[in-house]
């Protein structure tokens, strides 16, 4: 019972897990959807380049901005961030350091100063600042992994840019932005909300200064600004993969602006794991389904097992010791626990104790009878007081029982067996529950059995014949078997022994003695 309460216990989590994860990645990326419509595309690229007569005007001021710890680039990356300059020499250059760029704060946006200073991570206060210098300046950020393949100009008459990452939402490595735009306004007012610490190092800064915290500026963009017949696209326009290049397949972007180096100097040791699980998370998806219809469907086959159903008194559970054979071994079962008999023999060590020939390897075989086996049969009011199951009747075999049978088994396990009422007026009260358990254990260390008056205990001890003491030395000990002379004791407690009467002489078993008074019940 154990190993089947930890299988379902095992499987509600799996499904709780699968159900979980599909819930929360369907409204990610549902809220996270970018319209079509919003994609810049290689036509209206063009249409810029070629179109003279009806330029645009550039909206976006030609400013590059980049972020570092200190005015020295490291080497690797000092040779891209020149590249971009060399190719484009009349864009004004900014490097914002971690003194420059707190000291910005501090002297435009002071409001900010305590979060930018409290923030745990130094790259939240690298993509913070990006965020202010873009709505106060405007101009193109760019990462010092990325590379300069053509001239931006053809994307500056655009108001905002953001680029499509993978598998959902927008990325901060590159932003295009005019000046006082109101969705840098929104951004940046935005951060002290989404100041949150995740515990781990990669989603404390993906959701509160990162991509993810970007993407959720743009949902909430696009939620309250829709697009309209001049602009189809929104205001916020979206750098699809063939301009950007990102994650892009050898031939995918031809005609990308730029090139990138994944520099991920930020990630920590917990973005492998992240990685991985955006790398294989699909295929561990799909395993756990089969692992979980595979489980349920086992359950639902497997052979209901047998189950005990404890009496009860007045609320308490009754445990009574009983012998169990296994694999040809009695065991002294005492409810939770069981334990071996003395010896290997397949006999238990009482002859009182002993089974019937047709008990099997899995039959338990009661010590003490707990009610008359004389009675009827049929159930009586009583004995569905006392807790007796009269709801587990055997059922079929086929494959809509035994599914029935492994549903009823799933909710048993989660809320509990419910118990039937004890009488018909009393059907609709809530389900008495347990008050304790008696438990009552063999007498192990019992003192000498010739101390004692042993009282006899049998399934007929209403009657006064069975009720009355029989002491051992009532018959002669010595004239019993050997075998049996070491269970006298207990023969005579039950009955067995041949009672001796006045005159000396012996007569049947004491169970057949009777009084008057026992023919009255």
């Amino acid at each position: 019972m154990l190993r089947r309460r930890t299988v379902y216990t095992l499987l509600c989590l799996l499904a709780t897990i699968l159900v979980g994860t599909v819930v929360v990645l369907s409204s990610i990326s549902y809220y996270l959807s970018i319209d079509y419509a919003a994609y810049i595309t290689e036509d209206e690229v063009n249409l810029v380049l070629n179109d003279s007569q009806h330029a645009l005007p550039e909206r976006i001021p030609r400013i590059i901005h980049q972020t570092w710890k200190s005015e020295t680039l490291p080497t690797k990356w000092a040779n891209v961030s020149q590249g971009c300059r060399d190719m484009m020499p009349d864009y004004e250059y900014k490097l914002w350091t971690d003194a420059s760029a707190r000291e910005f704060i501090a002297q435009h946006y002071s409001w900010f100063l305590d979060t930018f200073d409290g923030y745990t991570y130094p790259i939240q206060r690298a993509d913070a600042i990006r965020y202010f210098v873009l709505y106060h300046y405007g101009g193109v950020y760019i990462d010092l992994d990325m590379g300069c393949l053509r001239r931006m100009d053809p994307l500056l008459v655009h108001s905002v840019i953001l680029p499509r990452t993978i598998p959902v939402g927008v990325s901060n490595d590159l932003m295009f932005a005019e000046k006082g735009h109101p969705f840098l306004a929104q951004t940046i007012h935005n951060l002290m909300k989404f100041d949150y610490s995740w515990v781990l190092n990669y989603p404390t800064v993906m959701f509160s200064t990162g991509p993810m915290f970007l993407s959720a500026q743009y949902g909430a963009w696009t939620s309250i600004h829709p697009p309209t017949p001049d602009q189809p696209g929104g205001e916020v326009r979206i750098l699809p993969k063939p301009l950007y290049g990102k994650n892009a397949k050898p031939g995918e972007a031809p005609h990308s602006f730029f090139s990138h180096y994944y520099g991920s100097s930020w990630h920590a040791d917990d973005a492998a794991f992240i990685g991985f699980l955006g790398k294989w998370g699909k295929g561990l998806m799909w395993i756990g389904l089969v692992v979980l219809v595979a489980g349920l469907v086992r359950m639902a086959l497997a052979p209901s097992p047998k189950s005990r159903n404890f009496p009860r008194i007045a609320g308490y559970e009754v445990l009574m010791p009983r012998w169990t054979q296994r694999n040809g071994r009695w065991y002294l079962d005492i409810g939770w626990f069981a334990l071996p008999a003395s010896g290997i023999s397949t006999h238990p060590p009482s002859p009182i104790t002993l089974p019937s020939p047709s008990t099997t390897d899995d039959e338990d075989v009661q010590l003490l009878p707990f009610y008359d086996s004389s009675r009827s049969t049929s159930p009586t009011p009583s004995e569905m007081s006392l807790g007796v199951d009269l709801y587990n009747s055997p059922s079929g075999n086929s494959i809509v029982d035994r599914v029935r049978r492994a549903g009823t088994r799933v909710m048993d396990s989660v809320f509990g067996t419910e118990e039937p009422p004890s009488t018909p007026s009393r059907s609709r009260r809530r389900r008495m529950r347990s008050r304790g358990v008696l438990f009552f254990l063999p007498a192990f260390f019992a003192p000498e059995q010739n101390q004692v008056e042993t009282l006899a205990f049998t399934p007929h001890a209403r009657s006064s014949s069975f009720a009355r003491p029989h002491a051992v030395d009532s018959y002669p000990v010595s004239s019993l078997p050997p075998e049996k002379q070491r269970y006298a004791s207990e023969l005579a407690a039950a009955g067995l022994l041949p009672v001796v009467d006045s005159r000396g002489r012996t007569g049947g078993s004491s169970s057949d003695v009777s009084s008057p008074s026992s023919t009255i019940c």
